[in-house]
């Protein structure tokens, strides 16, 4: 089973660098362009520091990495970048077009220090137009509410409120990642 996963995911990453390849003979444009943090403004790594006490033998979801969010969530028509973060802050950034970025993690509230962020589902929770972004957790934290998934509710002015609570989503299990969607087509989004 190990060997045939292993052979699917090198078929998949083979498969990743042929497309980013140059295409055809007469074509020497790639299909993909790595811009650099100075060029795009992006400087978010989810760094890991492995000590005696937390490492991949302590913690076997050590390496597991963290979730990338891509919505637009000041509807200026520009895909905005959220970065979940395992061991540091979360990141939260606003395309200004151009391939420039800027850093809006802190006048927006979402950076969550202290907490082991495991993905995030960008969604317009409460259907007003403007995505909101749900955050999952996990980690080697003993507090359950370490653990606590965030529901940023979308102020529609830069900056976010930690609601999940009160929509009842504030949970505390190990968690990896969402996704909403209707699943008893009564017009309002489930979580699963």
């Amino acid at each position: 089973m190990i060997h045939r996963f292993s052979h699917v995911v090198g078929w998949i990453a083979g498969s990743f660098l042929l497309a980013c390849q140059p295409h055809g003979e007469s074509s020497h444009e790639r299909l993909l362009v790595l811009h650099s943090p100075e060029e795009t403004g992006v400087t978010f790594a989810n760094q890991l520091h492995e000590s005696e006490a937390l490492n991949i033998l302590t913690f076997e979801y050590f390496y597991n990495g963290a979730g990338v969010g891509v919505g637009d969530i000041n509807n200026d028509n520009l895909p905005d970048l959220f970065f979940a973060a395992n061991m540091g802050e979360n990141c939260l950034y606003l395309n200004k077009g151009d391939w420039q970025f800027e850093d809006i993690t802190q006048p927006a509230g979402v950076g969550a220090p202290g907490k082991w962020a495991t993905g995030v589902a960008m969604v317009d929770i409460n259907q007003d137009g403007w995505l909101d972004m749900y955050v999952c957790y996990a980690g080697p934290l003993a507090d359950p509410w370490k653990r606590a998934n965030e529901l940023y509710i979308n102020q529609q002015n830069g900056t976010f409120s930690e609601q999940a609570k009160e929509y009842g989503l504030a949970d505390t299990v190990h968690s990896t990642q969402a996704t909403f969607f209707d699943y008893d087509q009564d017009g309002d989004l489930d979580m699963y």
